[in-house]
């Protein structure tokens, strides 16, 4: 930033400095101000804060004008002006926007927000003459001169950079100059802050909008999931009973009672599916048929070690993937193969303490391929191997960590996807030591056939969780 100022002063110091002693004062004035107009480049390189900006230009800035105080002043929708930050004492000009005080004849502070432009004040005397009102402030408590910058922004004023001198002075074209560049470089540090916090601000909303958006679905699975087993006990009992009664039990039944009944069975039975849909599509919503093609394995198995290789280093694992030696090809659908080893992977960097290992590591015997992610992670319960897969079914591992909870249906998810493109997910764990998951997907052949239907068109599986009652 401080370029375009570097070349004149550099130019100007150079040409000074083989003149008089008072001209070589001068030069070395300049010298001074680059110096700390550099330093203020630098610092503002690094501020995340609207409070660390003002306060690394008024350090600087202060002593380079050689003045005794300085403020940086921001607009407020709700107050007007607010002093941000301060260096030195303020005297009474430099604090009259506080408390909203405003006079019919104005104030440096809003003119020089409002037009935009800075303000010099050379004399106590000058701020009279501009400003009558202001005559309230005194001559033993008010500094001799003032300069008022605006803070522009795009072309609006977001608020005033200020510095007071305890004595009347006269404002050089270099003193002018080195101050608007420090105002320039303050407003767009500030603007800079904003926006970085407006950023945040709106990926924290974001992520509240997505966690609330989470929860309603978690309940809404949750009210589906207690409705089907509402439902389905009294639809059972009809079915049930309308069986009974076709069998004759309570007696001989006409065709035309027959026929009632049939209707009611398939009534019932109508209904029962609408169940299971409903249920369905909550845990899959979204979910849309696969893509199987032709599928080599070293670049999915890639991408996922680029995923993931972040997260278990920020932990202090060792994550490594082996790829084969010559390229595996398998049948299957590149998002959801991803999805897959995404969720195991990620599951195994959540369960996994720091300095654990975690492998990826693939083999074929000609017809089906493995896919074998180890940890050595806490591991799971022989009791809860078997539940493991189910929906909604959370395991303790003893965590502690909120983060590593979840809904319990990423294990149910992958394993069903994976039984739609005609492969498997199974598991086997040992407690405090670590759990392997395998991945099982067939190998495609060498000419890439894929099934096809009557159409000639490659067969695309739907991938559908089982309903449970």
């Amino acid at each position: 930033m401080a370029n375009e100022w570097n070349q004149p002063t550099n130019d100007y110091i150079e040409r000074r400095a083989s003149e008089s002693p008072s001209a070589r004062a001068l030069a070395q004035a300049a010298t001074t101000r680059l110096a700390r107009l550099q330093s203020i480049t630098a610092a503002l390189g690094t501020t995340i804060t609207e409070d660390a900006v003002a306060d690394s230009v008024l350090r600087e800035a202060i002593v380079a004008l050689e003045c005794d105080a300085g403020a940086v002043v921001v607009t407020n929708e709700e107050e007007g002006l607010t002093l941000l930050r301060e260096c030195g004492s303020l005297d009474a000009l430099m604090r009259s926007f506080e408390g909203g005080r405003r006079s019919a004849g104005g104030d440096p502070y809003t003119e020089s927000v409002e037009k935009r432009a800075a303000v010099y004040l050379e004399s106590f005397d000058a701020m009279i003459v501009r400003y009558p009102a202001l005559r309230i402030v005194s001559r033993v408590e008010s500094f001799g001169a003032w300069m008022f910058l605006p803070l522009e922004i795009d072309g609006i004023a977001v608020g005033t950079l200020a510095f007071g001198f305890a004595a009347a002075r006269k404002f050089t074209l270099f003193d002018r100059n080195f101050a608007d560049t420090v105002s320039r470089y303050c407003a767009q540090a500030l603007d800079r802050v904003r926006l970085r916090v407006a950023a945040a601000t709106a990926l924290a909303e974001a992520q509240a909008a997505r966690l609330l958006a989470e929860h309603a679905n978690n309940a809404k699975t949750v009210f589906l999931r207690g409705m089907s087993h509402e439902l389905r006990t009294p639809l059972n009992a009809i079915s049930g009973y309308t069986e009974i009664l076709e069998m004759g039990l309570r007696g001989p039944v006409n065709p035309d009672q027959a026929r009632d009944l049939g209707r009611i069975k398939r009534a019932a039975a109508y209904l029962l599916r609408l169940i299971n849909d409903v249920l369905t599509v909550s845990r899959l919503e979204g979910a849309r048929p696969l893509n199987l093609v032709r599928l080599p394995v070293s670049p999915v198995l890639g991408e996922v070690e680029g995923l993931c290789a972040l997260q278990a280093r920020s932990k202090g694992i060792e994550l490594t993937v082996s790829r084969p030696e010559s390229e595996m090809f398998i049948t299957a659908d590149a998002e959801r193969f991803q999805q897959i080893l995404l969720n195991l992977t990620t599951n195994a960097i959540k369960f996994t303490g720091r300095g654990g290992r975690i492998g990826i590591a693939c083999e074929s015997d000609g017809t089906t391929a493995r896919f074998r992610v180890r940890d050595t992670g806490v591991g799971i319960r022989p009791l809860d191997l078997d539940r493991v897969f189910e929906p909604f079914v959370q395991i303790d591992r003893h965590l502690t960590s909120a983060t590593q909870q979840g809904v319990g249906l990423g294990l149910s998810i992958s394993r069903d996807l994976a039984r739609a493109m005609n492969g498997d997910l199974t598991l086997e764990s040992e407690e405090q030591k670590g759990s392997t998951f395998t991945l099982m997907l067939p190998v495609a052949s060498e000419t890439g056939r894929l099934e096809r239907d009557r159409d000639g068109q490659p067969i695309r599986a739907t991938p559908r969780l089982q309903v449970i009652s």
